[in-house]
């Protein structure tokens, strides 16, 4: 584990807000000059702490699904394991993979754009892996809450940085153009507009209006970076929560909001739970308190506490890919 000082765990919680911002506004946000918050970031980036520069698309706006599979493992050997893994991570479709601890092994998060398609790709998964890989659960989110870090400046107040979700939004068509600026931007958040028109043969004006546009349409949510949170002490928990009153949802869900380390609250269909929530912490025993401070604050409304936390991301990218965007989506709303 890498311990880092306030000052880089300020970088960090500026850059997930906003990745492209200037060194200039970023400086003085932290308390630094241009210069040192240039030295900084280039510090955190050779420590491998930030991986990459990205910007968070919303991809349902675009009229795709994203589907989480939560498998078991059967009959597994290591190598068969690993054969898995390697089939996901390169797999076209797949969005997020990783091993994962508790209530599953294994979490694989999937673009829905054509259902037939889709078919395709699960047939195909079955016939390679049925006796290796049992479906435990299906979610697709259709709201959600996220939250801004505070736990990174040792801040004890949670406030939400953004919410929503793509089911009943009108769906919007991209250019390829438009589709080409997000590619770059999703590997590079950072890239100067000059290098990004230069790559089109276009012009900064013209990549400007662009991306403006994206924002405007809420295809672009936001600039933001990805984080090896294991590297500074951090493992994603994920919280599932059922109540003995659903009626008192509203009270916990609003209590829970208070707590640092909440990263976001999710909705999904499809759901064996009536809470869903994702923490950044340190270990299961911050986690034990998080749901011992809960039944005593809603003593007999809580049936049950699961939790899954992943302990080696293999796969993480959320931009389309180009054949999807080719294709005809699974549309759930009406196109503007």
């Amino acid at each position: 584990m890498i311990i880092i000082d306030l000052r880089d765990r300020k970088i960090l919680f500026y850059l997930l807000q906003d990745s492209r911002q200037s060194l200039k506004s970023l400086g003085k946000k932290v308390g630094i000059s241009r210069e040192l918050a240039s030295y900084r970031i280039r510090r955190l980036i050779n420590k491998k702490i930030i991986k990459n520069f990205t910007v968070d698309v919303y991809n349902e706006k675009l009229g795709y699904s994203l589907v989480n599979y939560y498998y078991k493992f059967t009959n597994i050997s290591p190598n068969i394991k690993d054969e898995i893994i390697n089939f996901f991570i390169n797999n076209k479709y797949t969005t997020y993979v990783s091993s994962i601890e508790g209530i599953y092994d294994f979490q694989v998060e999937f673009f829905m754009g054509d259902p037939h398609e889709f078919e395709s790709l699960f047939d195909e998964i079955k016939r390679k892996y049925h006796n290796y890989l049992s479906i435990e659960g299906v979610e697709t989110w259709i709201r959600g809450e996220y939250f801004n870090y505070p736990f990174l400046l040792n801040d004890k107040i949670n406030t939400v940085k953004s919410s929503g979700g793509g089911w009943g939004d009108n769906l919007d068509s991209i250019s390829d153009l438009d589709f080409k600026i997000l590619t770059v931007l999703a590997k590079d958040s950072r890239i100067p507009t000059k290098k990004i028109a230069n790559k089109m043969n276009s012009t900064v004006s013209i990549i400007n209006y662009r991306i403006k546009n994206l924002i405007k349409k809420r295809i672009i949510l936001s600039y933001t970076i990805n984080v090896d949170w294991p590297k500074i002490g951090y493992r994603w928990f994920h919280l599932r929560i059922n109540l003995s009153d659903y009626g008192k949802k509203n009270d916990v869900v609003k209590h829970i909001r208070k707590n640092p380390h909440l990263i976001r609250i999710l909705k999904g269909l499809v759901q064996k739970t009536d809470i869903h929530c994702t923490f950044l912490l340190k270990n299961v025993e911050q986690l034990r308190a998080i749901t011992e401070e809960i039944s005593s604050k809603f003593p007999n409304i809580i049936t049950n506490y699961q939790f899954y936390s992943a302990f080696n991301l293999h796969k993480q990218h959320y931009m389309v890919p180009k054949l999807l965007i080719s294709r005809s989506p699974f549309n759930r709303a009406k196109i503007n």
